[in-house]
């Protein structure tokens, strides 16, 4: 067997282990922002104004004062189950067995929980009314 046969590999190339480390990279990098607002005073625009932060943050969800609520407690594993119906499982919020949820009792909560009376149930308690 001849030399260029025992390459040991697919013989592709190996890439650099990190693009930054090269000197092509350091070129392509952005320059300092600092440079773009002393930029922008030398061409006599001027620079914006500064952007408001991303994610405004939002009070934190309350229930409804008024209304009655129910609890459903899942009973059984959802694991053999069609899609459609871990989809509703995951949707009333209920993660595993023996794991409740307190929801408000209308017609759309009511058809899910019937659509998986195998797996959940409403249980009638002080909490729950």
């Amino acid at each position: 067997m001849s030399s260029a046969r025992k390459t040991g590999g697919t013989g592709r190339a190996k890439k650099p282990a990190s693009r930054g480390a090269t000197a092509k990279g350091r070129a392509r990098r952005a320059p300092a922002p600092k440079a773009h607002a002393a930029e922008a005073e030398a061409h006599g625009t001027a620079p914006a104004a500064p952007a408001a932060p991303a994610r405004a943050l939002r009070p934190a969800r309350q229930r409804p004062a008024g209304g009655k609520t129910i609890t459903i407690v899942q009973y059984a594993s959802g694991i053999g189950c069609p899609k459609r119906q871990k989809r509703v499982l995951r949707s009333l919020g209920l993660r595993h067995p023996h794991h409740s949820v307190v929801r408000p009792d209308n017609p759309a909560v009511r058809g899910m929980v019937n659509a998986i009376r195998h797996l959940a149930r409403i249980v009638e308690d002080a909490r729950g009314a």
